[in-house]
């Protein structure tokens, strides 16, 4: 039986939201690196899982995201594509191959940096990590089948190149080639993608909402929970939503938000006394 941490999709102010909270929950006595088996990651979830299980202290982390300096790209959204998008998902989530496939025809369409120029982002977010002891687990689909799948240090993927996937916002970002094959985001089966966590004693969910509910992720959680899980399910609140703002993917906004996350994390670290 494992303790397993999930960490949902959001954006640039995502992984700057759920470093903080981890800060606030440590700052209130609860490290989540000493506590947990497993790290299920997606999207920006999947750079925090990295970073969290990859040695870097999250007091640095913290810092890098307050700080005026970045190696983020502020991307030039097409709306009208990414309304076509996230028009197709349902209730925060898609349930089919073909509803992925068709997402991933307008994402392997879509006019973006290359390939080689995002990676370095990534990069430059893992620098000096590799897959870690601890399990990690990255979501990404793939873009021609609609196929969801997992990463993980046995899947013979470098880390950067499965968090490089699960990063690819379809419209925004380009598909990553891996083996041949091109995948995106993992986000866009749902964002939390809390399902892989069962069998898990304990899980804590950790999602930015910036963007408002997700039934679909929540449906998740709920099934958890019926089959006995014990899970702590921590949620971006308003005072946050409303410093950050509606674009999840502007670098502008991270201090922000890891400012209320880690505000949020210490607040949240009661449910752990439950």
């Amino acid at each position: 039986m494992t303790t397993s941490l999930v960490l949902a999709g959001g954006g640039v102010t995502g992984i700057a939201w759920e470093t903080g909270v981890l800060l606030g929950l440590r700052d209130s006595g609860i490290d989540m690196t000493a506590l947990v088996d497993r790290a299920i990651g997606t999207s920006a979830g999947s750079v925090v899982g990295a970073q969290l299980l990859g040695g870097t202290d999250l007091a640095d982390l913290y810092a890098a995201q307050v700080a005026d300096e970045h190696h983020e790209i502020n991307p030039d959204l097409d709306l009208d594509l990414l309304a076509r998008v996230f028009g197709l998902m349902e209730d925060g989530g898609t349930s089919s191959d073909q509803q992925r496939r068709e997402i991933g025809r307008l994402a392997l369409g879509a006019r973006t940096v290359d390939e080689a120029t995002r990676r370095r982002v990534i990069e430059h977010r893992l620098a000096g990590i590799d897959w870690p002891t601890t399990e990690l687990v990255v979501t990404a689909i793939d873009a021609e089948s609609g196929e969801f799948v997992t990463w993980t240090r046995t899947s013979g993927v470098s880390l950067i190149d499965a968090v490089a996937s699960s990063c690819a916002v379809p419209g925004v970002w380009p598909c990553v080639s891996i083996a041949g094959r091109r995948y995106y985001d993992g986000g866009l089966r749902n964002g939390t993608n809390a399902f892989l966590a069962a069998g898990s004693r304990e899980v804590v969910v950790i999602a930015p909402r910036i963007a408002g509910p997700s039934p679909a992720a929540d449906a998740e959680v709920e099934q958890l929970r019926r089959d006995g899980t014990i899970v702590r399910y921590i949620q971006s609140d308003h005072e946050t939503a409303t410093a950050v703002g509606i674009n999840s993917l502007d670098p502008a906004f991270r201090r922000p938000a890891a400012e209320h996350g880690r505000r949020q994390g210490r607040l949240m670290a009661a449910l752990f006394d439950e």
